[in-house]
């Protein structure tokens, strides 16, 4: 089990962070969105230069599971400014992306910032079970399914991270800020209708160096989107 500690910083009320959100149509919007807001949908963009052309992204399916990282591109459209990339190249799919921020001051303190996204649509157990993990991420949710019930576990390179706070979103008002146990897991019951997101984080004391810039401490960030078509039944 990792041990994490606590910086009690406190968040801005607006805190962004990395979403992932795949649009099939219309066509004039079609692709693996990424966006750097306070949720996942398109906004002014105003940090989106910390992560163009540095942030990898991978697009995992059943056929393709370790594939090469991609970058994504730029996209304007009116006052709105995100990062696009490809579709995937399956019904289901996880498309997984991580970037650093770089260091950020929360009042006298300064962090170093890490952010990972993952959209992962499946329609069954077994495509769960196949791409839940994403392997060539430091920080992971990790989701399970089974019957009426889900369960994620959060990951700190690869180990089970306890008592973090992780904040569940979804259709009509759904609310669940809910702590992992001893074992780095949650588990909720599955929402009747409507997309799921969560997210989550790790803090660590360990001071360093970043483009020249001291800080103090070192956060990583974690978003999970899942589909509405999410498997509705378990194994």
């Amino acid at each position: 089990m990792v041990a994490v500690a606590c910086l009690c910083i406190a968040l801005p009320a607006n805190a962004h962070y990395l979403w992932i959100s795949v649009d099939r149509e219309p066509a004039s919007s079609a692709g693996t969105n990424i966006y750097f807001e306070e949720a996942p949908r398109p906004g002014d963009g105003s940090y989106m230069d910390h992560f163009l052309g540095k942030s990898d992204v991978w697009i995992r399916t059943i056929e393709t599971p370790n594939p090469t990282s991609i970058l994504a591109e730029e996209v304007k459209q009116g006052d709105d400014r995100w990062m696009r990339t490809e579709l995937p190249s399956a019904e289901e799919y996880s498309v997984d992306a991580y970037g650093k921020f770089g260091v950020y001051a929360y009042g006298q303190t300064k962090v170093l910032l890490h952010y990972y996204a993952r959209a992962l649509s499946v329609a069954s157990h077994d495509a769960m079970h196949e791409l839940g993990r994403a392997e060539q991420m430091d920080l992971d949710l990790v989701p399970h399914d089974e019957g009426d019930q889900f369960e994620f576990t959060l990951l700190w390179q690869g180990e089970p991270v306890a008592d973090r706070m992780v904040f569940v979103r979804g259709a009509n008002g759904y609310r669940k800020n809910i702590k992992t146990d001893a074992s780095g897991r949650i588990e909720l019951q599955r929402p009747s209708m409507g997309d799921l997101t969560l997210r989550s984080s790790v803090e660590f004391s360990t001071p360093g160096e970043e483009a020249g810039e001291r800080y103090e401490k070192a956060r990583h960030n974690i978003t999970l989107v899942l589909p509405k078509n999410a498997p509705a039944d378990g194994p």
